[in-house]
């Protein structure tokens, strides 16, 4: 199960005589049964640490030769040897007519004929330590000329230990998937997977060849017992332990089981790698979560695994139940309602920890809101953290912390009488690519007490963010907004704001110095209630400026509050004063503080067009009073040239009937 990750070029040589010029070419080679040949092997994995052996060819299949060191063969008795024989037979037909096509059909095709001009790759039975069941060596498939060391052959190493054992189809599989990814990452693309990807296919394998489908005994189950040993392994960081193995096989799982096995297809087929490969499978295949989501996600479904909640909560295989997967917290407080709980910590990026907040005992007692407060430390950091809310009376529930810069806090009302405990899964996604065998910790905090009952709670601000001028509508969304009495915007009090059935308060924004703010909440009592960094003040751009996303190729123009997509390049270039390098690119969070507008009408012409996003213009064929009542406004239409008013196809005219 070894991958080394080499950049090597390979240079081949054709020989033929074509129309008087020498090509130089390598001719198609073939083993025979019985042909003995000496093969360098990886003193770390072979059992008597041997650095080389000599093996005899004992079975050949349609795709496949299985080479058996000799002096392992030497120490078997005849019936062991026949024994033997019979495995070896069957695991041929076996990879023949399930593995090498199944794997190729997901996966892609392996190097073929490959380094050795051999449609077939070499299986070579030799023992290994105990803990190996195999091995690939990506040196095999380089030149001897660059690697002295190297086999030159598609090849893949089992353990003469488990050679007459059903597992040992599970090994096969999981070892040729690293053959196929060679050719399809390496070969096609000269580039190198991620380890942990790499192992993580090759975890599925079995199971894509049926061979989990009993779960006693199988490879599965045996990862699952390694996932359960250190659940909050590193996902991404590969030490090539037992753990590592079982992290990477419940994340597959996962994964296909989300998404199907066509993700599997889709990553293969680019010169993405790692988590940026991942990302594209999703998108390609029309979905809108990325890597984090699915992470997130996975993490909460080893803890809940129920469908009945949200099926993205669960594992689908029926092998994977509740009661096969179902993670205990890695940590539990209790105490409530006379809970004080100030604790830092640190993870490594993509591991998952659970941390649990329950009640010792019912009690009458005004403290009955649990406040949680995350805050994440150090330069590396970029938390996700959702919590699982699980309620006495009916399905867990499943919410997520905004993370304002680097602090969250969160009230959880009615906590003991309605709701039983609380886990949060704080999961750092900083890094990206380019794991290691040793990646660093990034550190975290969290407080959580019991406070006085029916305090405001802000679960969300809408919007949040948006120009320095003021001047905008703004919600503030949460529970028990009734007994709020004061509300600061930063360090502006809003003198008018209306609160609308306890759960919402709306206000008109003042103006404000650019930045981040604090929103506060004041209860009659004194109380206060507050998220750090909750809203951002951009700058107002002045009128004509041009401006786009980061990562976005679609170009407005600003005027007043509003901005205007120029939906071609035609149109951007008909204006001259118009340049593409004083497009300024922003965050996409300043583009949204911008209202949209679809409205144009050509200088000289009184005509008003509503533009839709397909290139349509529609008159709007109403009084300046019908045009007003519309809802529409008369700062929304923007002045454009005759060639952009024609450039649009005419559409059915727009009254008001």
């Amino acid at each position: 199960m070894i991958f080394f990750s080499r950049k090597i070029r390979t240079y081949f040589f054709i020989a033929a005589i074509i129309g008087g010029i020498f090509i130089f070419v390598n001719p198609v080679f073939s083993d025979s049964l019985g042909q003995q040949v000496k093969f360098f092997v990886d003193p770390n994995y072979e059992i008597s640490k041997r650095s080389q052996v000599t093996a005899t060819l004992r079975e050949v299949g349609d795709f496949v030769y299985f080479y058996v060191e000799d002096n392992y063969w030497g120490k078997i008795l005849p019936e062991k040897r026949k024994e033997v024989e019979n495995a070896l037979k069957n695991l041929a037909n076996e990879f023949d007519k399930n593995i090498y096509p199944k794997e190729r059909e997901i996966f892609g095709s392996e190097w073929t004929p490959g380094i050795d001009n051999d449609k077939r790759i070499t299986v070579l039975v030799l023992e290994l330590k105990e803990e190996a069941g195999g091995y690939w060596n990506g040196n095999d498939e380089y030149s001897k000329n660059l690697i002295p060391t190297s086999n030159q052959r598609e090849m893949v190493y089992l353990n003469a230990k488990y050679i007459t054992s059903p597992i040992i189809k599970a090994y096969l599989a999981h070892e040729f998937q690293h053959v196929i990814t060679f050719y399809q990452k390496t070969k096609l693309w000269n580039t190198e997977e991620e380890v942990w990807l790499n192992e993580a296919r090759s975890e599925y394998a079995p199971t894509l060849c049926g061979y989990d489908d009993v779960y006693q005994g199988s490879n599965l189950s045996r990862r699952v017992e390694a996932f359960w040993d250190y659940p909050s392994d590193s996902l991404t960081e590969w030490k090539n332990k037992s753990a590592d193995y079982g992290v990477v096989n419940l994340f597959i799982h996962y994964l296909v089981d989300q998404y199907g096995e066509k993700i599997l297809t889709r990553m293969m087929q680019t010169n993405k790698v790692g988590i940026e490969s991942i990302n594209y499978a999703l998108k390609s295949l029309g979905y809108s979560e990325d890597f984090k989501d699915v992470f997130a996600n996975w993490a909460i479904a080893n803890y809940l695994n129920d469908c009945s909640v949200n099926k993205k909560y669960c594992y689908l295989n029926p092998n994977l139940t509740y009661q096969v997967v179902h993670i205990s917290p890695s940590a539990s407080y209790s105490g409530f309602p006379y809970l004080i709980v100030n604790r830092t910590s640190s993870v490594k990026d993509w591991s998952s920890y659970w941390y649990k907040f329950d009640q010792s005992s019912p009690s009458q007692n005004e403290k009955d809101t649990l406040q949680l407060k995350f805050k994440e430390i150090g330069p590396n950091a970029d938390f996700v953290v959702p919590y699982i809310l699980i309620y006495k009376n009916k399905k867990p529930e499943v919410k997520f912390m905004n993370l304002i810069d680097d602090t969250s806090t969160i009230y959880i009302s009615r906590f003991g009488e309605e709701i039983n405990s609380v886990v949060i899964v704080p999961i750092n996604t900083y890094k990206k690519s380019g794991f290691t065998e040793n990646e660093p910790y990034t550190t975290f905090s969290f407080t959580a007490l019991s406070v006085k009952g029916n305090l405001p709670e802000i679960e969300k601000i809408s919007p949040s963010v948006g120009l320095e001028t003021g001047g905008f509508p703004v919600d503030i969304y949460g529970k028990n907004l009734d007994s709020v009495k004061s509300v600061f915007f930063g360090d502006i009090e809003i003198n008018e704001f209306d609160i609308v059935e306890g759960e919402k308060i709306t206000f008109t924004a003042p103006s404000h110095s650019q930045g981040k703010i604090k929103v506060k909440l004041v209860t009659g009592e004194g109380e206060e209630i507050y998220q750090d960094n909750a809203f951002l003040y951009i700058p107002k751009f002045s009128d004509g400026t041009t401006i786009r996303a980061k990562n976005d190729y679609k170009v407005y123009v600003i005027k007043g509050k509003y901005k205007r997509w120029i939906e071609s390049d035609k149109i951007f270039n008909s204006y001259l004063h118009l340049k593409w390098n004083d497009v300024v690119e922003v965050e996409p969070e300043v583009l949204d503080a911008y209202q949209a507008s679809w409205l144009i009408r050509a200088d000289n012409d009184y005509k008003v067009y509503e533009v839709t996003p397909d290139g349509i213009k529609r008159w709007l064929n109403m009084t300046p009073l019908e045009f007003e009542k519309s809802g529409r406004k008369w700062e929304m239409v923007y002045i454009v040239n005759n060639f952009e008013r024609d450039f649009y196809n005419t559409g059915k005219e727009i009254t008001i009937i």
